[in-house]
């Protein structure tokens, strides 16, 4: 694929943007007696402010090739430079994964930080995420993100966040709703994932499954220019976990790929609704298994599972009713 080959060599080119942005990714932990409210004195809702971004082609489409979408994540015709509102999902980790970073502009984890960093320890982990799609986005057009801390709880040694991202374009239209789940601090590197059941398919409605190929290049692809443990097995390695594990967006961009294709482009840009659980770290070389049955009338249970089939990765997706 030519365009994802110019992509790639890119890397070369730009790596000595990566010890900027890796600094932002050292897995450390701060904690001093006067660094602010503990972790049960945060207050919620916790607004952490607004977001901007003006996200090029260029990006789109290397987030987009590294799942193996071939539309580049743009809808409709080309000339409208309309973009898959999914897309927007990548600012939960901004900078990791961009080439481009305009002044100003910083991912909802980082707002976060800059706010609770004594709050935050090694490693932190994303566990879920939630889509609320409306509508694709026009590129050349700048795009807020509102940003605020919904949730917190602990649970199995680990101190949870739920991050809400609310998309608008620069008509003050709404473009999606995200709600991610990460563990901000671990009392330890959890290897493996309490195991969780997977879903039982009903002969009649099972959904033919797609076949994925997990390997280093597509982690580097999404991840890079920062090195770190999606892209580096010795990265990795210094966590506790064997060998680079991939972004667990990757499987959140595969999940939704695989729902829009049995929905509809139009109607999962407008009305799709994907909550996905990440149930165990993604490995690469893997091959991946795509599966799922219809349930509750419309609605997916969607599955990804690993080379030994463990669920990596568990969601529901539907079409909500919305004007």
């Amino acid at each position: 694929m030519q365009a994802e080959a110019k992509i790639v060599a890119r890397q070369h080119e730009l790596i000595g943007f990566a010890s900027d942005c890796a600094n932002r990714y050292v897995f450390v932990g701060h904690m001093t007696d006067d660094a602010g409210p503990t972790f049960d004195e945060l207050s919620l809702p916790l607004p952490l402010g607004s977001t901007f971004f003006s996200p090029a082609i260029e990006q789109v489409r290397k987030f987009a090739y590294a799942v193996e979408d071939e539309s580049g994540w743009l809808v409709g015709d080309p000339a409208e430079a309309l973009v898959h509102p999914l897309f927007l999902s990548t600012y939960m980790w901004f900078p990791s994964g961009f080439y481009l970073r305009a002044p100003g502009e910083i991912g909802h984890f980082e707002l976060f930080r800059q706010r609770h960093d004594h709050l935050v320890g090694t490693p932190f982990l994303h566990g879920k995420s939630s889509a609320r799609f409306r509508r694709p986005f026009r590129l050349g057009r700048r795009i807020r993100a509102d940003v605020a801390v919904t949730e917190k709880y602990h649970r199995r040694g680990r101190d949870f966040i739920v991050m809400r991202a609310s998309f608008f374009d620069a008509d003050d239209a709404a473009l999606a709703v995200f709600d991610h789940t990460c563990a901000i601090r671990s009392e330890e590197v959890q290897r493996a994932a309490v195991p969780f059941p997977p879903p039982v398919p009903t002969s009649p409605s099972e959904l033919p499954p797609r076949r994925m190929e997990m390997s280093l290049e597509k982690s580097r692809l999404f991840s890079l220019p920062a090195e770190n443990y999606h892209t580096h097995d010795r990265l990795a390695q210094a966590m506790g976990v064997r060998v680079a594990i991939p972004a667990a967006m990757m499987s959140f961009a595969y999940l939704s790929r695989f729902a829009q294709d049995i929905f509809g482009d139009d109607a999962w840009i407008s009305r799709g609704s994907l909550d996905a659980t990440f149930t165990r770290m993604l490995q690469r070389d893997d091959v991946l298994s795509i599966e799922g049955h219809r349930k509750d009338g419309a609605a997916l249970a969607l599955s990804i599972y690993n080379a030994r089939r463990d669920p990596v990765a568990v969601a529901t997706a539907c079409l909500l009713d919305v004007p």
